[in-house]
């Protein structure tokens, strides 16, 4: 379904695979996930409106950051949709309820062989 993600049900927030120990959440490791910067590739670019508008991706250097829009989706400044995150950062939806905003830039921009964008993004308490 052209995402990046690892495949597995563990990739989405609340699902322990067993049903039988509560408190084991998908992507769960002791430490809090929701202050971790990171850096990926982004799902669906050619499918988003910053391509489907422009023919082109972002140009690196680009400031972008994360909403969610029936998925966790990067744009830039202006609202336009860019790409979606991997599922497997799905549990950033419940950092964003509790609080925390993620910002950052394009770090790589490809339209050859096909459209893709790398970004950094890096998380910031309200």
């Amino acid at each position: 379904m052209g995402s990046t993600g690892s495949g597995s049900f563990s990739d989405y927030h609340s699902f322990d695979g067993s049903g039988s120990e509560p408190g084991k959440n998908g992507g769960a490791s002791g430490e809090d996930q929701c202050i971790r910067a990171f850096s990926t590739f982004l799902d669906e670019v050619s499918s988003n409106e910053f391509y489907k508008k422009t023919h082109t991706v972002p140009i690196e250097g680009i400031v972008v950051s994360v909403i969610f829009r029936d998925r966790l989706l990067v744009v830039d400044n202006a609202g336009t949709g860019i790409g979606y995150l991997p599922t497997k950062y799905n549990y950033l939806r419940a950092c964003m309820n509790d609080g925390f905003i993620y910002e950052g830039i394009i770090s790589k921009s490809s339209i050859d062989p096909i459209p893709s964008v790398k970004v950094d993004i890096m998380p910031n308490k309200k």
